[in-house]
C-alpha cells in the first residue's frame, strides 16, 4: 500500500543486475514503517531469489559477523550445493560448520571470509539474478559494516542487487554509522530509498481492508495521528480497534496489553525467543522452554496465531513479526525472569562443540547470555575467551570484551596466575591502537605498568607504550619511552628482538636512517621469521625504508614484499602494505602502489583498522592516483577523510596529498588551506621532510618562487647526507625556483650575476648526484633520475635553449609515472625548440603538453600553455578527423571501439568529449586510450594521432 514509486526503483534495479549492471540499495525509515516488505516484495514481483542475513539486538552487545552466519544458513537451506561449488567458498563451509577444519574453523579471521562471501554470492548470480539482504543495519557490528561495504564496492558485473535496511532515527545518531552511509552513498551504483508514512487517503484503503468495509473518518483521524501513517502501526491500532479496545498513545503500550492477553505458556515463549535474541530453532526452543513437545508446540501455534511470531519459509526458525514486538515481549520480562532465562540460553550454547564457541559470534553470545544471568564467575571467563576468539576477526568487538571483563575483575575468584591483569591490560591496549584511538592505549598501558613488570620486559613495555605516544602525537613523550627502552634492554632479554624492531621504527620516524638500519638488522639477526614473524616484518619493513631513501630500489622492494608476506596479524599487514606503498610510489610503480594501498584499505575496513591506518593509505593512493592523472578518482579517496578521523600522521598525508591535487589543478587558496593543515600537525623528523617536499612543491606549482626556494633549503639543509633520495627531490625545487627567480631578475633589470647563479645551482645538481654514488652502483633509480634531469634541463633557461634537456627530463618523468610533470616538461621542449627554429618539434612537443593538460582539466597549466602558443604561433590543435577503414583497423590490431576512440583523438577531443560522444564514462576512454598507445607502440596521444595520419587512412 502506498510504496509504488519504491517498488519500481527496486524492480528496475533487479533487472538492470538481470543486465549485468549490479547496484546497492539502501532502504531507510522508521521501525515498522515496511522496509523488509519492500525488499521481499520487489523480489517476489521481479521472481527472483531474496537471500537476507538479519542483525540482531543482544542488549547492546556486538556479536561480530552473526548476520553473516544467518545468511550463510539460508543460502545453504536454499542451495546446499552452494557452500560446496569450490575451494574458493571453503573458508565459509568451515566457519559455519565448526568442526569440519576443527584446526581453523575458529581463527579464520574476517579478511579471509568477505572475499569468499563476493565469491558465493557471484556464484548464486551466475544462472540467475539474485537479491541479498542485510537487514537492520542499525544493529549491525563493525565487522558486520566492513562485509557490507566490501560487497558494495567490489561488485562490478554480477547479476546482484545488494539490498541494506536501516532505521533512520538510530543511524542519525551514531556518527560513525552515519558516515559509514555517507561514502555509500558517494559511489554511483548506491541508490537509497527512504520510507515515509502513509498518506491519508493511503491509510484509509489500509483500514477499510483491514475492517473489510468502509472506513469511518474518526477511525482513520485518529489512527493516522497516533501512526503517523506506519504500516505496522497502523495495522496494531486497527486490531486494538476491532478487539473493542481503547486505543493508546504509546504504541510498546498496546503491544505491552497484546503480550498480556495472552496465556502463560505463550508468554514464556516468547520471552525465550525475546531472550534468544535471534532466529531460533523449534528444537532450541524446545529445549529452552522445558514444558514438553505438546506444550511447546501448542504455545508456538497460538503465538503464531497472535501474530507475535513468524516462520521463516527458508530456515523454518520462529522470530517475531516485527522487531518492536521482540523489543517489547524482553523490557515486559521481570529482571529475575530475564536472568533465568539468559542462565538457560547460556547452558544451551555451553552444550555446543568447543570449535563452535571457538567462533567470535558464539563465543561473544556465550558471554552476553551469562553475563546477563548474573553468571559473574563464569561471565568473566567466557568474556576473556570471546575477547580471545575476535582478537583476529573484530579488535574492536574484543576490546569490547576486555573492558567488561576488567569491570568485574574485582568481583571474581581467578583462581590461578595464568589469568594475568596485566596481560590482558597489554592485549587491551594493542587492541585500542588499532580499533579506537592510541590515547586509550596510552591509559591502558600505563595503567599496566602500574600493575607490576610487563609480561615481556620493561623494555618491550617502553617501547610499546612509546608507539602509542608516537601514533597519538605525543612526539616528546614517545621518545622518552623508547629511550627507556633501549637502555633496559638486557642480554639475553626474550624480547629483544621485538624491542630492536620498534627502535629501528621510532629511528627511521625521527630520519635516523643509520640508527634505523642497524637496529633493523639487528633485530633480524636475533628473530628468526618463523620465532617471532612481527617483529621480523616490522626490521624488514624498515629496512625497506632506509634502502629506498638511499635509492636501492630493488632491495626496498623485495624487502616491502618479504615484510608483507611475513606479518602475521591484521595491523602488521596494514602497517607492511603501508611501508610497501611508500617504496612502490619511490620506485614510480604508481599502479601497483594504488592496487596495494586500495587493498590495504579494504583488509584494514575488514579488521577495524580504518580509523587507525586508513587516511594514511588513502592518501598514498590518491597520491599514486595523482601522479597517473586520474584526479577525479585521487579526490573520492581524499574527501572520506575531510575531518581527519584518522592518526595525526594519517591527517598530515591526506592534507599533503591534497595540497598536491589542489596546486597542480591551480587551486591556490585550497592548496594553501591544505598546506596549512598539513604543518598544523604534530610531526616527527621523517614527516617534517614530507611536509617541507609538500611545501616546496606546491609553492613551485602555484608560481610562488622565494617561498618554493626557502622551503627547498629548509628541507635540503635538514635532510641527512644518506638520503640521496630526498635531496634530489628538493635540489630539483630549488633549482627550478632559483632559475625563475633569476628570469624575473632579469627581466625586471634588476642587478644579478647570471653566471655565478647558474654555478651555484648546477654546484647543488652535482652535490645531489654525489650523494647518491655510495649507495648506487651505476644509474639512478626512476625517482632521483626525474627529479635531476628536470632540474638539469631548468638550468639550461639560463643559456642557450635546450630541447633534448628536457626531452629527457619528459622521458623521465614519463618513467616515474608522473603525468603532469611530463606536461611541464614538454611545454619547456617546444618553448625550446621554438627558440631554436625548430617548429615541427615544438609543434609536437606543444601538443603532447596540451592533450595531457586538456584531460587533467588543469586550468593554471592550460594558461601556459596557451601563452607560449600563442608567444611562438603555433596552434595546439591537432589535424582534422581521420575515418579509419576496417582494413586499417586490421593493420593496427584495434577493437571497433578502439578505432572510434582514435578518430576522436586524432581529431584533438580530450577523454571528457569522447566520453560524452561515444557515451561511455572518461575512466573507460582513459583505458581505451592507454590500449591504443600500447598497440601502436607509441607514448603520447599526438603520436598515436600522427600513426594514423601516417598511415594514411581515411
Amino acid at each position: 500500500m502506498g510504496r509504488a514509486g519504491e517498488l519500481a526503483s527496486l524492480e528496475r534495479a533487479i533487472a538492470d543486475a538481470g543486465r549485468g549492471l549490479p547496484s546497492v540499495v539502501l532502504i531507510g525509515g522508521e521501525a515498522g514503517i515496511g522496509k523488509s516488505r519492500v525488499l521481499s516484495e520487489a523480489a517476489r514481483r521481479s521472481a527472483v531469489a531474496a537471500h537476507v542475513g538479519r542483525c540482531v539486538p543482544m542488549g547492546g552487545d556486538v556479536i561480530p559477523l552473526a548476520p553473516l552466519a544467518d545468511l550463510l544458513r539460508r543460502i545453504r537451506r536454499a542451495s546446499p550445493e552452494a557452500l560446496e561449488g569450490s575451494a574458493s567458498v571453503a573458508p565459509l563451509a568451515a566457519w559455519l560448520t565448526p568442526g569440519r577444519r576443527a584446526e581453523t574453523a575458529g581463527s579464520i579471521p574476517a579478511g579471509s571470509l568477505f572475499a569468499p562471501v563476493l565469491e558465493l554470492i557471484a556464484h548464486l548470480a551466475a544462472e540467475a539474478t539474485v537479491v541479498v539482504g542485510f537487514e537492520d543495519l542499525h544493529w549491525a557490528d563493525t565487522v558486520t559494516w566492513d562485509l557490507f561495504e566490501f560487497l558494495a564496492r567490489n561488485l562490478i558485473d554480477e547479476r546482484i542487487v545488494l539490498v541494506g535496511t536501516y532505521r533512520s532515527g538510530e543511524i542519525s545518531s551514531h556518527p560513525a554509522q552515519r558516515r559509514r552511509l555517507a561514502e555509500l552513498t558517494r559511489q554511483p551504483m548506491v541508490h537509497q530509498l527512504q520510507l515515509h508514512g502513509l498518506a491519508r487517503e493511503e491509510v484509509r484503503a489500509r483500514v477499510a481492508g483491514l475492517l473489510g468495509g468502509a472506513a469511518p473518518d474518526a477511525l482513520v483521524d485518529e489512527v493516522l495521528a497516533r501512526g503517523q501513517g506506519n504500516p505496522f502501526f497502523t495495522e496494531e491500532l486497527v486490531a486494538a480497534h476491532m478487539a473493542g479496545e481503547a486505543i493508546p498513545a504509546v504504541l510498546s503500550d498496546l503491544i505491552s496489553a497484546d503480550i498480556a492477553d495472552l496465556d502463560d505458556e505463550v508468554r514464556h515463549v516468547l520471552g525465550l525467543v525475546a531472550v534468544v535474541g535471534r532466529e531460533t530453532g523449534h528444537g532450541l526452543l524446545d529445549r529452552l522452554a522445558d514444558l514438553g513437545p505438546d506444550v511447546v508446540e501448542a504455545a508456538v501455534r497460538r503465538a503464531l496465531d497472535a501474530q507475535m511470531l513468524v516462520v521463516d519459509d527458508e530456515t523454518e526458525g520462529y522470530r517475531f513479526r516485527h522487531a518492536l514486538i521482540g523489543e517489547v515481549a524482553y523490557d515486559d520480562l521481570l529482571p529475575p525472569q530475564r536472568a533465568r532465562l539468559h542462565r538457560r540460553v547460556a547452558e544451551a550454547l555451553r552444550e555446543q562443540s568447543a570449535d563452535a564457541l571457538s567462533r567470535a559470534d558464539r563465543a561473544g553470545e556465550l558471554a552476553f547470555h551469562l553475563d546477563r544471568a548474573g553468571e559473574t564467575q563464569d561471565a568473566f571467563a567466557a568474556l576473556l575467551a570471546a575477547a580471545d576468539a575476535a582478537e583476529i576477526v573484530a579488535p574492536g568487538a574484543a576490546l569490547g570484551h576486555l573492558e567488561r571483563a576488567f569491570e568485574l575483575w574485582d568481583r571474581v575468584d581467578h583462581g590461578t596466575e595464568a589469568v594475568s591483569r596485566s596481560h590482558r591490560m597489554w592485549q587491551a591496549a594493542e587492541l585500542s591502537s588499532a580499533a579506537v584511538g592510541n590515547e586509550r592505549a596510552v591509559e591502558l598501558a600505563r595503567a599496566a605498568f602500574a600493575l607490576g613488570p610487563p609480561p615481556q620486559g620493561d623494555a618491550r613495555g617502553h617501547e610499546r607504550l612509546g608507539r602509542y605516544l608516537w601514533s597519538a602525537g605525543r612526539l616528546d613523550e614517545s621518545r622518552e619511552e623508547f629511550a627507556l627502552a633501549a637502555a633496559g634492554l638486557a642480554d639475553g632479554d626474550p624480547g629483544a628482538g621485538a624491542v630492536f624492531a620498534g627502535l629501528a621504527q621510532a629511528d627511521l620516524m625521527a630520519a635516523n636512517y643509520q640508527g634505523a638500519q642497524t637496529s633493523a638488522r639487528t633485530a633480524l639477526g636475533l628473530v628468526p621469521v618463523e620465532v617471532d614473524p612481527l617483529a621480523w616484518s616490522m626490521a624488514c619493513r624498515v629496512e625497506a625504508i632506509v634502502s629506498s631513501t638511499r635509492c636501492q630500489t630493488d632491495h626496498a622492494l623485495a624487502l616491502s614484499r618479504e615484510s608483507v608476506a611475513a606479518s602475521p596479524t591484521a595491523q602488521g599487514r596494514a602497517l607492511a602494505k603501508l611501508y610497501r606503498c611508500v617504496v612502490l610510489l619511490d620506485a614510480g610503480r604508481n599502479e601497483e602502489a594504488a592496487s596495494v594501498a586500495l587493498d590495504a584499505v579494504a583488509a584494514g575496513r575488514l579488521a577495524g583498522l580504518d580509523r587507525s591506518f586508513g587516511g594514511y593509505t588513502d592518501a598514498l593512493a590518491a597520491e599514486a592516483l595523482t601522479r597517473l592523472g586520474r584526479w577525479v578518482e585521487s579526490e573520492e579517496l581524499l574527501v572520506r577523510h575531510g575531518d581527519y578521523d584518522t592518526l595525526p600522521v594519517g591527517a598530515f598525508r591526506v592534507a599533503r596529498a591534497g595540497a598536491l591535487l589542489a596546486a597542480r589543478r591551480g587551486d591556490a587558496d585550497r592548496a594553501a588551506r591544505l598546506l596549512a593543515d598539513a604543518r598544523s600537525q604534530p610531526l616527527d623528523g621523517w614527516h617534517l621532510t614530507c611536509l617541507e617536499m609538500t611545501a616546496a612543491e606546491v609553492h613551485l606549482v602555484l608560481g610562488d618562487w622565494s617561498a618554493a626556494s626557502a622551503a627547498a633549503r629548509r628541507g635540503r639543509g635538514s635532510n641527512p647526507a644518506d638520503a640521496p633520495l630526498w635531496t634530489a627531490r628538493f635540489t630539483m625545487v630549488q633549482v627550478s625556483a632559483g632559475v625563475e627567480q633569476a628570469l624575473d631578475a632579469v627581466a625586471a633589470r634588476e642587478p644579478i650575476d647570471v653566471a655565478a647563479q647558474v654555478a651555484d645551482l648546477h654546484a647543488l645538481i652535482e652535490d645531489a648526484r654525489r650523494s647518491a654514488e655510495p649507495f648506487v652502483a651505476d644509474r639512478l633509480p626512476v625517482d632521483p633520475a626525474a627529479h635531476l634531469a628536470h632540474a638539469t634541463a631548468a638550468l639550461t633557461r639560463l643559456g642557450p635553449p635546450d630541447p633534448d634537456a628536457w626531452d629527457e627530463a619528459a622521458r623521465r618523468w614519463t618513467e616515474l609515472g608522473d603525468v603532469w610533470w611530463t606536461a611541464v616538461a614538454r611545454l619547456h621542449e617546444a618553448d625550446a625548440s621554438a627558440s631554436t627554429g625548430a617548429a615541427d618539434r615544438a609543434a609536437t612537443a606543444l601538443r603532447e603538453a596540451h592533450g595531457i593538460a586538456s584531460d587533467l582539466d588543469a586550468r593554471s597549466l592550460l594558461a601556459e600553455i596557451e601563452a607560449v602558443s600563442r608567444r611562438t604561433r603555433i596552434s595546439t590543435t591537432v589535424p582534422g578527423r581521420v575515418a579509419l577503414d576496417e582494413r586499417s583497423v586490421d593493420r593496427l590490431g584495434l577493437t571497433p571501439r578502439e578505432a572510434e576512440v582514435l578518430v576522436l583523438v586524432s581529431a584533438g577531443r580530450t577523454n571528457r568529449q569522447i566520453g560524452e560522444e561515444l557515451f561511455v564514462s572518461e575512466k573507460t576512454v582513459s583505458v581505451h586510450v592507454s590500449n591504443i598507445l600500447r598497440k601502436l607502440g607509441v607514448s603520447s596521444r599526438f603520436d598515436a594521432a600522427a600513426v594514423a595520419q601516417r598511415l594514411g587512412l581515411g
